[in-house]
């Protein structure tokens, strides 16, 4: 090739950096957008920022950079409420615009476009990870709650066992019992699911007040270590000539925290 066809030859397209410089800011607020949960503030207060730069008579000393300067401040507000793997994607999408840019060269948009891949991919591994982490840790979470409600001393399990079967109160009976013990309930009583043995129950309990009422003679409630037995087969009604409802039955029981316990489990009286 001549010298005159090296010097005559096309050459390569240049955008203008302003152009170029918006294009890419734009890019990045369109990524981080939905990273920063969609928030409108970082953009209202890129747009404030504008307005003042324009009302003080700003924009002529950034000699036509101010829509650029408000933009970066949205980019730096929305990338604040990202994480690093944002950011990370931001730099990729302006390594990859500039390259387009500069084309026919290809190796600056290669190099942005394997940021946009890399940081595009260990997003999504975190994204994934930390919901699956929140996950876990909310069902923890709601687990604790849960037992933290169904604990109790076991001096006061017949007494919540019959109150509840008196009046039909399945939700917090079985709530209290939990698994096994609540299908273990059940199927003593014939029953499909533990609600339905409650009911069943409470059919046959003759005397509300009586039978809210029950007395456990000593030696009935015995604790090991963490561990408690419940008997409740041994209960009697003072108040009451006869049995005014259903023997409560025998309850295994599971320390929660200093002196509650959780119900492991049940044995229907023979």
């Amino acid at each position: 090739m001549t010298a005159f066809q090296r010097t005559s030859a096309p050459g390569r397209r240049r955008w203008p950096i302003r152009v170029l410089a918006g294009l890419i800011l734009l890019a990045a607020i369109g990524l981080l957008w939905p990273f920063a949960d969609w928030s409108w503030w970082p953009i209202v207060a890129g747009l404030g920022v504008l307005v003042l730069l324009y009302l003080l008579r700003l924009d002529r000393l950034l000699l036509g950079w101010a829509p650029h300067l408000a933009g970066l401040v949205v980019v730096v507000l929305m990338a604040a409420r990202s994480d690093p793997w944002a950011w990370g994607l931001a730099a990729g999408i302006a390594v990859t615009g500039v390259g387009l840019s500069r084309l026919p060269d290809r190796r600056v948009a290669i190099v942005g476009g394997g940021l946009v891949l890399v940081f595009g991919l260990a997003y999504g591994v975190a994204h994934y990870r930390t919901a699956a982490q929140r996950q876990t840790e909310q069902a923890q979470a709601d687990a604790q709650y849960l037992s933290s409600r169904s604990a109790l001393r076991p001096e006061l399990l017949m007494f919540t066992v019959t109150q509840d079967i008196a009046v039909g109160e399945d939700v917090r009976l079985c709530s209290l019992l939990g698994s096994p013990a609540g299908a273990q309930f059940a199927a003593s009583a014939g029953a499909p699911d533990c609600a339905a043995a409650v009911h069943q129950l409470r059919a046959q309990v003759v005397d509300q007040n009586a039978y809210r009422s029950p007395r456990l003679p000593t030696g009935s409630i015995v604790k090991q270590g963490d561990t408690a037995t419940v008997d409740g087969c041994r209960a009697s009604w003072p108040s009451a000539a006869t049995a005014p409802g259903p023997l409560p039955g025998q309850f295994t029981m599971r320390r929660f925290d200093q002196d509650r316990y959780l119900v492991t489990g049940y044995t229907p009286c023979r």
